[in-house]
């Protein structure tokens, strides 16, 4: 066995490793961050290592095969699946780093290090695993020690009544995933991702009389399902507002790296999922609909966590979007990034409150015509992407482009008239600094993308056969445009009635106000009032003033 062979093995076994030492040896608070920190850097490490050799001399596999060549069981890194590798070994080190400190005193600091250890060695094991029935073991291994996780205040029944609900949730799409292995094994044997394209064309050939033809379909919806699931879109989506119970370190190992579920099964196996127009359709449609919910929730939301879970929410609808249409390579930019911002702002969620009052503090803005904001939200970012087009030129589908461009735009007209909003400069200042920002963004977005493309073109397929078309893309993104126009730019009184019946709805979609922070009235037992919940810390900070 080679020592890049070697390292791959290490990877997500050295987080396992910290785990069992922590869980049998039960150390102290202090020293079990100090092992389960230890163990991600190491595992971190050499997943740093194994991505310069894959991308300097190709993939490397640690596998077990049969007698055919076909893995059985194995660890395999390509250049998709060393980057998702390295985010999630990257996002265990840093929540691990900051939950050693977060979490000290904590009397359940040393199970949080099990746990973390646990769901940082499944997730990398989801990203390397080498055929499926090791990604569906190391899949569900991540469900389960995501809902014990939820549950760290297990003294606090929201903690607990999240945890049951995340576990319901979360089974769905085990349950799913779990069928699809099982039907691939009964009909084809275990697929090899090593090379998935392969195994989609030995599915298009099998059937089962049940079925009534081929199997590849019935196994790309269930993977479907799985992503679905495990991504929180709707209709199976209110579990990921309600671990707001969970603390910070939690929310941060969830958003970064474990709701990404979606995109890292469906982008490893892009060629049995892209097989299936209904695959591809089910899961546009839930991603469609899940960006447009969760984002009107999300600008709703006054609490800093929930808005953070809603926005995951809808980042990841959109996510699941550019898999449909077969953009994957956006769709990876997608998940790292996405996950490398989300951690941080959830592992910086609790100086919300100091950031609130600096902002209160600092001079007030200069008023920016209404006219020239408009202008130069609209006008900049769309000259910025024509130029980033002109000089970068990315090779996107025309799904693909379309989607990248809308994004890419609203984004940055969104960031530019917040900013001509609050900027504490002059007019002329202020709209000088908007317009270097925007052009900025969109070429780092353009050109990070084009990066990625350019990196994963050998592991990729560069289309699929049956993807959701541009005009069906284009038909839904003009139609969401449309009623967004007219419900809040239509004036009448019928108008600002269903303006306000929709922020109503919005505001109490949440499960957590409701069902979070009150006992069932099932169990006879009376409300507890609704700050005590919210702060369960304050009762200990209370009775160690009081003595």
């Amino acid at each position: 066995m080679t020592l890049p062979e070697t390292l791959l093995i290490f990877v997500p076994a050295l987080p396992a490793i910290g785990a069992a030492a922590i869980a049998v040896a039960r150390p102290a608070g202090a020293r079990a961050s100090r092992w389960g920190v230890r163990a991600a850097a190491a595992a971190f490490a050499a997943a740093v290592v194994v991505a310069v050799v894959v991308a300097a001399d190709g993939p490397v596999a640690a596998v077990v095969e049969g007698n055919d060549g076909d893995a059985l069981v194995g660890l395999y890194a390509s250049r998709v699946t060393a980057l998702l590798g390295l985010l999630t070994t990257g996002v265990g080190l840093v929540v691990q780093s900051f939950a050693g400190r977060n979490l000290q005193g904590d009397l359940f600091a040393r199970r949080f290090f099990v746990l973390a250890s646990l769901l940082t060695a499944a997730t990398t094991s989801v990203a390397f695993a080498a055929t499926l029935g090791l990604l569906c073991a190391a899949w569900i291994v991540a469900g389960l020690a995501l809902a014990a996780l939820v549950t760290h205040r297990a003294t606090w029944q929201p903690a607990r009544r999240s945890s049951r609900r995340t576990l319901r949730s979360l089974w769905i799409g085990d349950g799913a995933l779990l069928a699809a292995t099982l039907l691939t094994i009964v009909s084809v044997g275990e697929i090899d991702l090593r090379s998935p394209a392969g195994a989609a064309e030995e599915l298009a050939d099998a059937s089962i009389a049940v079925l009534g033809g081929n199997v590849l379909w019935v196994v790309a919806v269930l993977l479907t399902v799985a992503g679905i699931s495990r991504s929180a879109l709707v209709p199976v989506h209110q579990w990921l507002p309600s671990t707001i119970a969970a603390p910070t370190p939690v929310s941060a190992l969830l958003h970064a790296g474990v709701v990404n579920g979606a995109g890292m099964l469906l982008v490893r196996l892009a060629p049995v999922f892209g097989s299936s127009a209904v695959a591809t359709h089910v899961a546009f449609a839930a991603g469609a609909v899940t960006t447009c919910y969760a984002t009107t929730v999300m600008l709703v939301r006054s609490d800093v966590k929930g808005n953070l879970a809603w926005s995951t929410a809808g980042q990841m609808g959109f996510m699941t979007v550019q898999v449909a249409i077969g953009a994957f390579p956006a769709a990876l930019l997608h998940i790292i990034g996405h996950g490398m911002y989300k951690a941080a702002l959830f592992l910086r969620a609790g100086s919300a409150v100091m950031d609130h009052l600096h902002q209160r503090q600092r001079p007030p803005a200069h008023v920016v015509a209404r006219s020239v904001r408009l202008s130069v939200a609209l006008l900049v970012p769309a000259a910025a992407l024509w130029a980033a087009y002109v000089i970068i030129h990315p090779h996107l589908s025309t799904a693909a482009g379309v989607l990248v461009t809308v994004f890419a735009w609203a984004t940055a007209a969104r960031a530019v008239d917040g900013w001509l909003r609050s900027a504490p400069f002059r007019p002329v200042p202020a709209v000088a600094t908007a317009a270097f920002g925007s052009a900025a963004g969109v070429f780092a977005y353009v050109g990070g993308l084009t990066a990625v493309e350019t990196f994963v073109a050998d592991a990729l397929p560069a289309e699929v056969p049956e993807p959701v078309s541009s005009a069906l893309l284009v038909a839904t993104l003009a139609a969401i445009a449309l009623v967004v126009a007219v419900v809040w730019l239509t004036p009448g009184e019928p108008m600002r009635r269903l303006r306000s019946r929709v922020y109503a709805l919005a505001l109490t979609s949440a499960p957590v106000a409701s069902s979070l922070t009150t006992r069932g009235s099932s169990t006879g037992v009376a409300p507890v009032p609704e700050s005590r919940h919210l702060r369960p810390d304050m009762e200990l900070v209370r009775s160690t003033r009081s003595r």
